[in-house]
């Protein structure tokens, strides 16, 4: 291993090689969100607390099919495949085939134009929600604060809470 001698073999993992352990940093979803929007050019981000449980909510938020047009005016019709692809159709029927990393707390949209992503933890009987959004092409990013700014972020994570906390609504 040319120009890396003294360097132990790991992963990543934790595991103790002769020279010692590498750090391993554990983040909950909501704080790899927050990452996750830190790393993307121009991306949004917000985070809200949500009075209902963490099942009620993810279980709203991980239901893609429904959750996605409820939340994002914009897509009429979002079909989650088992091949963790999914396809959206727009108010115009424009459609958009998105890659979708989808696990308990976490999901992540993105497509050739558009990154997006929901997380979430519990927060004592409550659940702490972010989300974020950025575009991918440099060119529409200047329109990109109109719908994926941190206030349209924050209006989308208000749906999240009325939707789960209205006791009609379940």
């Amino acid at each position: 291993m040319s120009g890396m001698s003294g360097m132990n073999n790991t992963s990543g993992t934790g595991s103790t090689g002769s020279t010692g352990s590498w750090p391993v940093a554990d983040l909950d979803p909501v704080r790899r969100m927050r990452v996750l929007a830190s790393a993307l050019p121009s991306g949004a981000y917000a985070e809200l607390r949500v009075e209902a449980p963490f099942e009620r909510v993810w279980g709203y938020l991980a239901d893609l099919d429904r959750s996605i047009p409820d939340l994002i005016g914009f897509i009429r019709r979002f079909e989650l495949r088992t091949d963790g692809s999914a396809l959206a159709t727009g108010l115009l029927g424009n459609r958009g085939r998105f890659a979708v990393d989808l696990r308990d707390g976490w999901c992540v949209m993105q497509d050739r134009f558009v990154v997006g992503g929901f997380a979430a933890v519990a927060d004592g009987e409550g659940t702490l929600v972010a989300g974020c959004g950025a575009v991918r092409a440099a060119g529409i990013r200047k329109a990109a604060p109109l719908l994926f700014g941190e206030r349209a972020v924050l209006r989308t994570l208000g749906k999240v809470r009325s939707h789960v906390e209205s006791p009609n609504r379940q």
